[in-house]
């Protein structure tokens, strides 16, 4: 008996593979967060791309140096302005709409985005206004992540097709 426990005593204080304990504890957490923050760098690439086009396409708005036809036009103008997103034009959610300077009651609720998983277009409007017109616009593109674990390690909302929103919102006047 007292052999078997020196052998059993002998055989935990061995220190073999001891380094692959440590291993499979810390790899997995070092690569979740190596993941991670490549996944968060191009997310704010995306949406710093969707901002820079929302941000051309409203100055020119703002000056009447284009005005858009109708909504289809302005996605596409915004489409064209990011370099980044494929099938942009049938996935983006574009909302114009005129803010009443005497309430300044503006858009409760989130952004319409395009529901993906029911293949349903959002309500949204398009009135781009006259002359000293305060407008609002938002625009929304849903994104599939990278990785599937991201939208729950970084607590961004998902879609019911599991993709996260990309949003941006602008403000400006109309010149006269």
């Amino acid at each position: 008996m007292k052999q078997v426990l020196q052998a059993y005593w002998r055989r935990l204080r061995a220190s073999d593979g001891s380094s692959t304990v440590e291993f499979v504890i810390w790899f997995p957490l070092f690569m979740t967060l190596f993941l991670t923050s490549f996944e968060l760098s191009f997310y704010g690439m995306r949406s710093m791309m969707l901002e820079r086009a929302l941000d051309l396409n409203v100055r020119d708005l703002r000056l009447g140096i284009s005005r858009p036809a109708n909504l289809a036009d302005l996605k596409k103008a915004i489409c064209q302005d990011t370099i980044l997103f494929r099938n942009c034009e049938e996935e983006i959610s574009v909302d114009l709409r005129l803010v009443d300077q005497g309430s300044w009651s503006l858009p409760t609720g989130p952004i319409p985005c395009v529901d993906r998983a029911e293949n349903i277009k959002p309500l949204t409007s398009y009135s781009p206004g006259g002359g000293g017109d305060l407008m609002l616009v938002r625009a929304c593109l849903i994104r599939d992540p990278f990785f599937a674990t991201t939208p729950y390690v970084m607590g961004l909302p998902r879609d019911p097709s599991g993709g996260v929103s990309i949003v941006a919102v602008s403000t400006f006047v109309n010149e006269p």
